[in-house]
Order: C-alpha cells, then structure tokens, then sequence
C-alpha cells in the first residue's frame, strides 16, 4: 500500500460516517430497521476495507491516520460490545479475556499484564529484584522504595549525616499529579501509598535548563521479546532555571520537574510552532538534542547504546508476565498484540541515562506542529510495521478454513507435536523478519540483537516462579516422581503378582500340613554327621506330597523352614477372604489326627491291592478312585439353622482358641439379606472321605473364584 508519507495534520479531525452506527435507532419503522441493516451487511462483505475499532480512544490523530492514511472504516461500537472489526486500538489496558476471544486475524495495540511496568511500584519492585541479583548491570534507574512497605529502611536514609533529597510520587498517576520533593521523613504519611526515588541532584543542562526524553518504544512480541526503537523522540524542557535542591526551592516543581502538563502552564514556555525548526522552545525533538550533544562533543553514540541496553534489562525484567498473560496458544507469529510506550529517560552530567518511569498509554494529544508530526509518523510506521492490510487478514482466514476442512473430511482434531509447532513458528517468525526489514520505516529493531540476555531472561523467570509459587510445585512433583517406583507397562501386572505371592503362600501352608514332612532315624544320623553340606545344599523335594498339576498347584520346596501355626494365624487374620481356606486347613490337620491310624491301614491295604496289579490297571484304579470322592456342600438360599459351632468350625488348639471365636462371632452378626442369604462370602464346607494317596487338592484361586461366583449369585447380582 502506498502512503502518503507528507499528509499534512493540524491537529483536528471529524469522521464524517460517524454516526453512520446509529442509523438504524433513528429508523421508525421496523422495515426500515431490516433494509438498513441489509445494506450494511452488504457494505460490509463486499467492501475491501479493514475496520478499526475507535471507540475507546480520544485522540483525532490516531483516527486520522486509519481514516486518511490507510483508508480504514472506522467502528465507534465498544469493541468489547461488537468484535466485528479487524483492528482495535484503546487507551486503556486490555485484559487477558479480551485477548482470548480474539480471531486470529484481529490486532490490538496493548498487551495484557504490562501493569509490570506501566505502575510505578510495580516498575520499582520488579527492578529492585533484579538488582540484588545484578547489582551493577540494574544500576540504571534511581534507588527506590515502595511505601509503606518499605517505610522502616526508607526511613533510615534521614539518619544517615548528610540531608538527601527524595523525589515522592503517588504509585498510580501520571502528568505530575501529586509528585512533591521532600528532605523530611515527617512531610510523608506513613499510611499512604508512595514511590519513593532518590533525587539526581546533578542532571545535565541545556541552556541552563533540565530536560527528560520521551523515548517510544515499541513492543511487538513478548514470547519471544520482540522491541523496536522509534527514531525520533521529544525532549521536555524545565521552565525555570536549574539550582540544586535545598530547603528554599524544593516547592519549585518547574524547576524540577520536566512533564509538559506542568510546565505548559507556566508563563516562560514556549511553544514550537514550525515542525521544520524542531530546536526552539521548551518542547523540542529528540534528534536536535542529539545532534546538540554531537556539536558539545559528546558521545551521543555510547549515550544511545546504553539506552538501548536499559530499554531491554527492564523488559528482560517483566517478560516472564507478558509471556503468562499472552494467552493465544496458536499465534506462531506472535504479533496479535503490540504496545507503545514511552519511557521517559533523564541523563546525568556524565551522560548516564536513568530510567525514570514508563507509560503504557503515552499522550498522544497533537497541539503543536511538533506533536502531530512526530505522532502522526509514529502510529503510521507502527501500523505499517504489524502488518495490518487486507491481504493479510485473507491469507489468515483461509488457512483457517483449510484447518476446518480437514477437520469435517477426517472427523479429528490435528494435533501438532512439539517439533512440529516449533517448525511453524521458525518460518512464521522468518517470513515476519523479512516483511518488517523491508517496512519498519523509523523504527530500528533493538532486540533480538548480537548482545546475549538470556541470563537476565532467566533469572526473571526463576524470580516469576518464586513469586507464584510455580517452582515449589514443580520440585514437589519432581520428589514424589523420583521417590515412587516406575510403573510397570502393564498396570494388571503388579496386581497379579501380589495374588500369586499369597495364592503361593496358603498353598504351601495347605501342602505342608496335610503332607507334613516325615524324617527317619537314618535321616537325622545323615544331618549329624554332615552339617556343613546341608546347609549348602537345596533341600529335596517333599516326598509325601503328592505330584499335581502345574494349572492348579505352585510349588513350594522352600516352606520346610516354616513359621509356627500363630504366625499363620496372624497373616490370615489380615486376610478375610482367605481366613476360611486356613480353618479348613486345621479341619483336615485335626481330622488327621484322630483318623490317623484307619487312614494308615486304608492305604496300606490300598498300596498292597494296588503292588499285585498291571501298570495299567494301576492308573485305572486311581481314576475310579478320584470318581468316588464325595464332597458335602451347603444348599444355597437355605434359611440359617442353630447349629453347633462344632459342626461348622473345627475345635482349634488352646492357645488359638481366641481367634477362632472371634471369627464365629463375626459369623454370627452377618447381616442376612431377603432371600435368606449373607452378604459375606461362604466357603464351601469340603469334607474328603478317606483321600487317596494321589489325591490333589483344589488350589486357592478356584476356590475364591467359586466362593466370589457364588456371593454373585446370593445377592442376586
């Protein structure tokens, strides 16, 4: 687009279509209403014009230049109201909502979170941390304290000897309202909320005057730092003739003080009435302050240098913010927003520049020839510089609208990976280097640059995370991550392995004492005489237990060293579901007992039948001899009958008899459902008759897989 780069601007505007929004309330008849707003739907959709959203600024050159300059329609609907335009410009600060219901074509001129510099005490406190870190890299801004926080150190600076003066501002205002100099701790409200700056009593002098530059900066990307440098700039002058401090002049705020709000009103200013002779008055521009410094022989190049340097510490100092509240995750260019902001700088007698504040809505009002060409420049190049024509916001829109295709065609939602997003955001940022090289007009890129920053960017987000709270979570999870054991890939596997360990467990304890280890006299004459081999060697194998079948049965070798039966009893107590597996075991141990001798002779006799048979009939007999096992199971859904404890338990020891009873009284308070069933699971009474030799012993996991199916079953499930 070509510019008109000259376009004369007197400082007044009037925008002849503004009222042209409001047409359709002064309609009278609701036919009329729908005609109008036809028309402006076709306005709108066949016009080639971008709208700019002016309805939150009072500034006319700003409507003047995206009237006359770029052609813009001009939208006067609050634009939080209607979000049908394509550029917004406001004078207030914009919140984080506003940004995130933004299109992706759509630019605004502030950044949420720039309160981190725009507040004075914000400005002084995000400083003041980088300074303990970098005390001689943030040395340029004057010592600062917040009120009344800092009330008891800034206090202590009056007890030091020699009277300083301080320069006291309120924390949120601008245009010198209420700044007042003090060389008294009694002039300051402790209750009040000040920032406090220590007075640079030696500033440099132009005709006997102090001065301050206004400085435009410009921010065009926060992740990463993206800062331009505007050219030309205005130097303020002081109306009355500089002297330093003391207790006589300390009221006289135009010598002192440099803001042109105070000063214009005074009788000794001057004000500059050719844009051409930019060197006269008490408002002049920042080059011709320059080019006077060149002529005293000063270094004005190391003077912009270390400018630059300050301009780019204090954003390094608050980019951590800007990136936290930029919230538009799929803005890989990274220029939705931009800012302008004026820093106002004062340098000493030595060319040392400070840092005086910085204004996030600098004034933009144009009543001198100075002010409206300078202005006027400066929000043109920033416009032209972001990139904000048709052109562009069609290329934008249709990439959308590809996105959305592919989404209906496949049914999903393309999710980009790390790599992926970083690779767009390269060439993203590499086309958006080579279109402003070719358009920043006066704008000169200051950051990035070849000087690193990285360590300042670092530590203020190390400072960021401290401040929130965000590291402590982080190491907190970090710990808990490294203390917990990594997870297995299959999350049913340690499950699995638990049940196993106890299903081994039990099985052992049932093999051992149905199957209990018999040692002879020749065995125990074999262990005296070598001891020291068979502590060596694997124990063998239990010969009376009987081969089973690997499906049903996991060995056990090592339980031959087992614990006493009350540490059985202990580990099953734990263990409900398994507690009747263990009272069946003592049932078979104290059945054992008494029958021992007829089982004895029964097997004997069995063994000898068996000696006189073939091979064959041998293994026929023991199957005809698993076919007669009988086994007596409760009947379900039948109603609950007094019946002896002893029928239903076995009579356990002496010493485990309290056990045992807790277990039949926990029996008998279950609670009985409708049908007549209990809610706890019952095991299967199983009585053997007269076990064979090979007899195999069902294993755990079957018998809870039968009590769980049978519970099912009972509670109607």
């Amino acid at each position: 687009m070509k510019q008109e780069k000259e376009m004369p601007f007197n400082g007044d505007f009037e925008d002849s279509e503004a009222d042209e929004d409001e047409v359709s309330q002064e309609s009278e008849s609701e036919e009329e209403q729908i005609q109008v707003k036809k028309k402006k739907k076709k306005v709108v959709n066949s016009s080639k014009k971008l709208i700019m959203n002016v309805s939150d600024t009072q500034y006319p050159v700003v409507k003047f230049v995206g009237k006359m300059i770029y052609k813009f329609k001009l939208s006067y609907v609050p634009y939080l109201e209607n979000n049908n335009w394509d550029f917004c410009w406001t004078d207030n600060a914009v919140l984080p909502e506003t940004l995130s219901k933004m299109q992706p074509h759509q630019r605004i001129n502030h950044f949420p979170g720039m309160y981190s510099l725009a507040r004075k005490n914000h400005l002084g406190r995000n400083l003041n941390k980088m300074q303990k870190q970098y005390p001689e890299e943030y040395d340029f801004y004057p010592r600062t304290w917040m009120l009344p926080s800092e009330y008891g150190d800034f206090k202590a600076q009056f007890q030091k000897g020699k009277a300083k003066t301080f320069i006291v501002k309120p924390e949120a205002s601008c245009q010198g309202k209420g700044i007042f100099l003090t060389r008294s701790i009694d002039s300051i409200n402790p209750q009040e909320h000040y920032v406090a700056q220590r007075y640079i009593h030696k500033p440099l002098l132009i005709d006997g005057l102090k001065f301050d530059l206004r400085m435009y900066v410009m921010i065009c990307g926060c992740d990463p730092l993206r800062i331009y440098l505007y050219k030309e700039g205005l130097a303020r002058f002081a109306t009355q003739l500089y002297s330093s401090p003391h207790s006589t002049n300390l009221d006289d705020v135009c010598m002192h003080l440099t803001n042109y709000a105070i000063n214009k009103d005074n009788p000794n200013f001057i004000f500059n009435e050719d844009d051409k002779k930019m060197d006269i008055g008490h408002k002049r521009s920042m080059t011709s302050v320059f080019e006077f410094l060149r002529l005293q022989k000063q270094n004005v190049d190391l003077l912009l240098s270390d400018i630059k340097d300050l301009i780019i510490k204090t954003f390094c100092a608050v980019q951590p913010i800007l990136q936290q509240n930029y919230t538009q995750i799929e803005n890989y260019a990274n220029n939705m927003c931009f800012e302008i902001l004026g820093f106002d700088i004062l340098i000493d007698s030595s060319l040392k520049p400070y840092l005086l504040e910085v204004n996030h809505t600098p004034s933009f009002t144009t009543d001198t020839p100075l002010d409206s060409y300078i202005k006027k420049n400066l929000i043109r190049d920033a416009i032209t510089l972001m990139n904000i024509n048709v052109k562009t916001k069609n290329d934008i829109i249709s990439q959308k609208k590809d996105q959305m295709q592919k989404r209906v065609l496949t049914g999903k939602k393309t999710k980009l990976s790390y790599e992926e997003k970083k690779v767009l955001k390269m060439q993203a940022q590499k086309e958006r280097d080579e279109y402003e090289f070719k358009n920043k007009g006066d704008f000169e890129l200051i950051y990035p640059c070849d000087k690193s920053y990285d360590e300042y960017l670092l530590h203020a987000q190390k400072l960021y995370e401290d401040w929130t709270g965000a590291n402590i979570r982080r190491n907190l999870k970090r710990d808990t991550i490294s203390e917990q054991p990594k997870p297995q890939s299959c999350s049913q596997k340690p499950i699995n392995n638990q049940k196993n360990q106890l299903y081994k467990h039990v099985q052992s304890k049932v093999n051992t004492n149905l199957y209990p280890i018999k040692t002879t006299k020749a065995d125990q004459e074999i262990t005296q005489e070598e001891p020291e081999q068979n502590i060596q060697q694997v124990p063998e194998p239990i010969q009376s237990q009987p081969q089973l079948e690997p499906d049903n049965f996991v060995t056990y070798e090592d339980y031959q060293q087992s614990d006493s039966l009350k540490d059985l009893y202990n580990f099953a107590e734990k263990r409900i579901p398994e507690i009747q597996l263990i009272d069946l075991i003592q049932f078979r141990r104290a059945e054992s007992k008494q029958d021992n001798s007829s089982f004895q002779i029964i097997q004997m006799s069995q063994q000898n039948s068996l000696s006189n048979l073939s091979p064959l009939m041998q293994i026929k007999s023991i199957q005809d001899q698993k076919n007669e096992k009988k086994f007596s199971i409760r009947k379900k859904n039948k109603q609950p009958k007094q019946i002896d404890q002893e029928q239903l338990y076995f009579q356990p020891q002496s010493h485990y008899q309290p056990s045992i009873q807790q277990h039949s009284i926990s029996y008998q308070q279950q609670v009985q459902m409708q049908n007549g069933s209990f809610v706890k699971p019952k095991v299967f009474s199983l009585k053997l008759q007269h076990p064979p030799k090979g007899y195999k012993l069902q294993s755990l996991p079957i018998l809870m897989q039968q009590n769980y199916t049978k519970q099912r079953y009972e509670q109607g499930v």
